[in-house]
């Protein structure tokens, strides 16, 4: 059976694999983007939402870049720093633990998909879309709402783990039959 701290190690390598697949992903946007702008002259006279995106089309895969080398050479470190008081591995995973660990999952889907959204939003602010008739503030807080499910699903997996296993009668002190 493999250690907490095993495990924490795969899934900061897997974590850096989904950001890759994330950087490859946005890299034909960001040329196509680029391609645009460059190739009808139309840098010096953009608006201010073509730049944003124009920016968020090199932001994205950049940052995504970013966290596959901090995640994927810095796994041993992070391993060791999540895992440090986790109790040793036990012999069978419970229902409560695999809910746990989909609990986790679940937020860290929330939030990776809700901070690339967030940043365009925040670069579109910066760039005064907020007197702009297109620009929509319920679908910044949507994605900041979601942001923050996900990490409320993050931090809390252990007691929404709990609370569900007590709700379905998932309990280590009744006898299997």
């Amino acid at each position: 059976m493999p250690s907490t701290r095993d495990i924490a190690f795969i899934g900061c390598r897997l974590l850096a694999l989904y950001f890759l697949y994330a950087a490859i992903q946005g890299i034909p946007h960001g040329l196509y983007a680029l391609s645009t702008a460059f190739g009808e002259g139309q840098l010096p006279s953009m608006n201010f939402s073509y730049q944003a995106a124009l920016w968020l089309s090199f932001a994205s895969p950049i940052l995504s870049m970013a966290m596959v080398l901090v995640l994927w050479f810095g796994a041993s470190w992070l391993s060791r720093e999540m895992a440090d008081g986790a109790p040793e591995a036990t012999p069978a995973w419970s229902p409560r633990s695999l809910l746990s660990v989909g609990v986790v999952l679940s937020g860290l889907v929330l939030v990776s998909f809700a901070l690339p959204q967030i940043a365009l939003y925040l670069l579109f602010i910066a760039d005064g879309a907020m007197e702009a008739e297109t620009f929509r503030v319920h679908y910044l807080v949507a994605q900041v709402v979601q942001a923050l499910v996900g990490t409320g699903l993050i931090l809390g997996a252990e007691r929404i783990a709990g609370t569900i296993a007590r709700l379905r009668h998932w309990s280590a002190e009744r006898p299997q039959a």
